[in-house]
């Protein structure tokens, strides 16, 4: 039996995170392998704290349990600078006494963006494999190259990404591979039966509640498009740390009585699944599922070209809206021209969905076993 362990600084709730469940969820059937979660901090989110009371044969493991130097730091800038050095201390001491412990793996996964490297790189025995869930502009902006030698393999999520990588650092050509997250066709349709409380016509934006999202973008488009469609809602499902200050933004639109902000969903699919279009309106992606998930339900997608993940999952604009990031009154025309019907949009759904295969589940967790074991 192969001991494999999936690492992760936090259990945050986040795009990152719902993959990995979904990986785990299919490899616990695969009676060849021993799978552990190794995080920093305790995971507390009561999602994934059910997930794992209903999943005891997958095994946790935590770092360093200090609740004071946890992976969440202060705003204040001094304060901030003071924790960051305690917590240093704080984690090199720890890992002199707890790092052994990853020896004892077959396969370590440092599941997001060389979270794990400082312990990593100090680990000998296991495969080691970096999982880049972020986009080629952060690949190249934070240095990850220097980080990449540490690594048998560095998994990306887009072909896009993993050629580019390959051509502006050849040395390491034979280390980035491709593998798509996968995407549980059956679940997602069983949940979207489930009713949407929401009436009336609207647009969804399925996102978190950050700045590298650009929740701005979203909310000056639909003001300009509501000036036209009165009747027309928009429903933002999501939460973080932004979400007040995008609430206060939406409050000072016109159209503020027409935005709703849904928060957290344990299912997001039945509030896409009766949208007018799904809109992604993000500076960076490193695959960008809700727009796969968007498919699955026939719904179409409007979404900012940004590197990587949009223009590959909608086939370079034939299987979805792609418009220039940031660009509010692009993003506004492609949704006055969706809900005019100026677009076929149904041609693009088709052709969306015909398309779905290279991201099925079990093809996909295919590919993952044969990188882990």
């Amino acid at each position: 039996m192969k001991r494999v362990a999936f690492c992760l600084r936090d259990m945050q709730l986040g795009g990152v995170e719902s993959v990995l469940i979904q990986t785990l969820d299919a490899l616990i059937y695969d009676k060849d392998l021993d799978v552990t979660v190794v995080t920093f901090v305790d995971v507390v989110e009561p999602v994934f704290v059910d997930w794992f009371c209903e999943h005891p044969s997958v095994k946790t493991m935590v770092l360093y349990p200090s609740k004071y130097f946890g992976t969440k730091m202060p705003h204040f800038f001094l304060w901030r600078i003071i924790k960051h050095l305690c917590r240093d201390v704080y984690r090199f001491v720890r890992r002199c006494f707890v790092l052994h412990k990853l020896s004892d793996f077959d396969t370590l996964v440092d599941y997001h963006d060389f979270g794990f490297v400082r312990e990593f790189k100090r680990v000998k025995g296991p495969r080691k494999i970096a999982w880049f869930h972020s986009g080629l502009n952060i690949f190249i902006k934070r240095k990850f190259i220097d980080d990449v030698k540490y690594y048998d393999k560095t998994v990306v999520l887009t072909d896009d990404c993993a050629n580019s990588l390959k051509a502006i650092y050849p040395q390491y050509s034979s280390k980035f591979t491709r593998v798509y997250n996968p995407v549980d066709v059956r679940n997602i349709k069983l949940k979207a039966k489930e009713k949407c409380p929401i009436s009336g016509e609207y647009f969804c934006c399925v996102a978190r509640m950050s700045y590298d999202k650009d929740i701005k973008t979203v909310l000056d488009a639909f003001d300009v498009f509501w000036q036209k469609h009165k009747k027309v809602k928009l429903v933002l499902v999501g939460g973080g740390d932004k979400i007040d200050i995008f609430k206060n933004y939406a409050n000072r639109l016109k159209s503020g009585h027409k935005i709703v902000f849904a928060g957290v969903q344990k299912n997001p699919f039945a509030y896409m699944k009766n949208s007018v279009a799904n809109i992604l309106s993000s500076y960076a992606e490193g695959f960008a599922l809700v727009l796969v998930e968007a498919q699955v339900l026939s719904v179409v997608n409007i979404a900012s070209n940004c590197k990587c993940g949009p223009r590959e999952i909608l086939l370079n604009g034939r299987g979805g809206l792609l418009f220039e990031p940031g660009n509010v009154k692009a993003l506004a025309k492609c949704m006055l021209d969706v809900y005019a019907q100026k677009i076929d949009t149904k041609k693009m759904v088709r052709l969306a969905v015909s398309e779905l295969k290279r991201f099925d589940k079990d093809v996909i967790i295919e590919q993952v076993k044969s990188l882990i074991v």
